[in-house]
């Protein structure tokens, strides 16, 4: 006869503090794992190998242990492992602007102050992306849901559209700009 060889398996899984997730457990003995944020939601089934499910509140970190013996169960492992290995990849957006006397600065709060030209400032509130200055006129915006990175990024494109006679104003990194010929240049 062949012998079944179990391994003990042991899982840490971090979650981003955007993150929440519930442990249900059924009458028949099955767990769901249920993970949601304001976006998005998960709702995953645990093998019923599972020997321990505890949760660190230190390190946001969940230990699942288990034994398992067969190929689809350690399939289902390294495919779990992908999918939170997915939450914890940021995203990244580059702006740039364009013009004389255009500037942008950040508190430690990380609101957004631009200049470009307004008697008044304008302040735009970042709450979950962060912003890294390049150059002084390039920003990076990034986070973990993408969602909140492009639209702080539209936020702050909104504030000072390209004109499209000098070209000036802010756009975002890769972005084609086409000019338009003037009336008096046209004739020149």
């Amino acid at each position: 006869k062949l012998r079944k060889q179990l391994i003990k398996k042991t899982l840490f899984l971090t979650f981003p503090n955007t993150w929440t997730f519930l442990l249900l457990k059924k009458a028949d003995h099955c767990q769901y794992l249920y993970l949601y944020n304001r976006c998005y939601y998960f709702f995953i089934p645990i093998p019923k190998q599972l020997w321990s499910v505890s949760f660190d509140r230190n390190t946001s970190t969940l230990n699942l242990v288990s034994i398992y013996g067969s190929n689809f169960t350690t399939t289902y492992w390294s495919q779990l492992l992908q999918i939170f290995k997915a939450f914890n990849r940021p995203f990244f957006l580059k702006i740039k602007f364009k013009g004389k006397g255009y500037y942008i600065f950040k508190n430690k709060r990380n609101t957004i102050t631009p200049q470009f030209g307004y008697a008044h400032r304008i302040y735009r509130y970042t709450f979950n992306t962060s912003v890294k200055f390049r150059t002084k006129t390039s920003i990076i915006l990034f986070g973990l849901l993408k969602r909140d990175v492009i639209q702080a990024g539209f936020l702050i494109k909104n504030m000072r559209p390209i004109n499209i006679f000098t070209g000036r104003g802010v756009r975002f990194s890769r972005q084609i700009i086409y000019k338009k010929t003037g009336k008096v240049s046209s004739y020149r």
